[in-house]
């Protein structure tokens, strides 16, 4: 699974990365994540594999959205708890 994940920067923006790499940084929340699940579905849609999406929670990872196969581009949202 390709995954998609939201890293926060000391200075409160947040960066968009994949394997570790920032694709896009200095970016407020929102807009990263908005930019994040495009790029998680653009994916999906062109490896035809899972994608998701994911950010740092107090616990742990928290999943934003999953894409898969059978989504055929709708989200499978995951619910924090």
């Amino acid at each position: 699974m390709l995954t998609i994940s939201l890293r926060p920067s000391a200075s409160g923006d947040w960066s968009v990365c994949q394997d570790g790499v920032a694709l896009f940084s200095d970016l407020p929340l929102k807009q990263a994540i908005g930019l994040a699940r495009v790029l998680a579905s653009d994916e999906q849609q062109r490896r035809h594999g899972p994608t998701c999406v994911d950010m740092p929670g107090t616990r742990g990872q928290i999943v934003l959205v999953r894409y898969t196969q059978l989504d055929a581009g709708r989200a499978s949202h995951a619910l924090a708890a």
